[in-house]
């Protein structure tokens, strides 16, 4: 990988690269970037030819397959990439800083000058010493000239450094939300969720008045598992997909979606009363069992889908760990009531 390469060039390539890792469902790791960056480059035709093989074939690629194409085609130097992001970045800094500086000592310079000529201004009391004042006033002029060709070459590599941050950031939120993403359904995924719940809950314990209500709400595909066994993986992922179109269809503004875990999702939001949260979860509830897929080449046979749902109301000062348990416990109970209904979890 040519280690020359400019901060903004790496940062563009890095903007290609995520979106096409999140749309063959391919991690954001230091490998799947690596041979996606040289993908983009194109300089490696052979790791091109491979990759497209098994996108064709997979519609991914998965992570042993990666490492394989990893080690036939590049090096261990290549996973050094981002460290080199990251130091190209400092060495950007590092340079406004400097160029700040240097801009700084030529405009005390200035202001020196301009201080200077105003004394001697001041000590030529004859109007006849125009020779003087002449001269006084040309020094002037030129330090101003000079003071203006040092602002506009400083405002020149500031737009330059601007730019080159402003794509590196960019690059690196895409990054970063590339790596809370589920890449299957759109949701955050369970790292997220795991970070997020305790925010959650701390947040809600912090408030000054409780304004309004706070739920967990958990919810699963039923009898996903025979989704799978009768109809096979890829219609698996199918209704997965759906589900979750269904759930984006109901969200509201404050509430974040989850992937758990397999066919297990959670949504975190706040609501005026308890009648609102039952009837968020019964909108997107009665939306999914409305849902049905069928075997490929067989327009006949169908299957429902259908989804169970626990709900817990956060209490202030509640452990994030207990909120998930009451929900997981309610999704338990509406399980073994029957499935495709709805569960609150009592206080403890």
């Amino acid at each position: 990988m040519n280690q020359a390469v400019s901060l903004a060039h790496s940062a563009q390539c890095l903007k290609k690269a995520i979106p096409l890792m999140v749309k063959y469902r391919m991690p954001v790791t230091p490998i799947n970037y690596a041979i996606w960056y040289c993908y983009i480059q194109g300089n490696n035709p052979s790791l091109n030819a491979e990759l497209d093989q098994i996108i064709e074939q997979q519609q991914t690629c998965s992570q042993d397959k990666a490492k394989e194409i990893f080690d036939k085609h590049l090096t261990q130097d290549d996973l050094a990439f981002f460290q080199e992001m990251t130091e190209k970045f400092h060495t950007t800094m590092e340079q406004v800083q400097q160029d700040i500086s240097i801009t700084l000592d030529h405009s005390k310079s200035f202001t020196t000058s301009l201080v200077d000529s105003q004394n001697e201004l001041n000590m030529l009391a004859d109007v006849s010493s125009y020779n003087e004042i002449l001269g006084c006033v040309e020094r002037l002029t030129d330090e101003s000239i000079a003071m203006q060709d040092y602002a506009r070459e400083f405002q020149t590599k500031l737009a330059v450094a601007y730019n080159e941050i402003k794509d590196l950031k960019e690059a690196l939120n895409i990054s970063k939300e590339a790596a809370d993403t589920d890449t299957l359904t759109g949701f955050y995924n369970r790292g997220k969720f795991d970070t997020d719940i305790i925010d959650f809950c701390r947040q809600y314990s912090e408030q000054e008045q409780e304004s309004s209500l706070a739920v967990l709400i958990m919810f699963d595909i039923d009898h996903f598992k025979r989704f799978n066994d009768d109809f096979g993986h890829q219609k698996g992922d199918e209704v997965l997909k759906l589900v979750a179109k269904k759930v984006t269809e109901n969200t509201i503004d404050t509430a974040k979606v989850y992937r758990y875990g397999g066919e297990e999702f959670c949504i975190t939001a706040y609501f005026d009363t308890i009648n609102d949260i039952i009837a968020f979860a019964d909108r997107i509830r009665i939306d999914i069992a409305k849902l049905a897929i069928r075997k490929k080449h067989d327009v006949t046979t169908k299957r429902a889908i259908s989804a169970s749902f626990g709900l817990a109301i956060l209490r202030p000062f509640t452990n994030s760990a207990v909120l998930v348990e009451r929900a997981d416990r309610a999704l338990y109970i509406a399980k073994t009531h029957g499935r495709n209904r709805i569960e609150i979890a009592p206080d403890i």
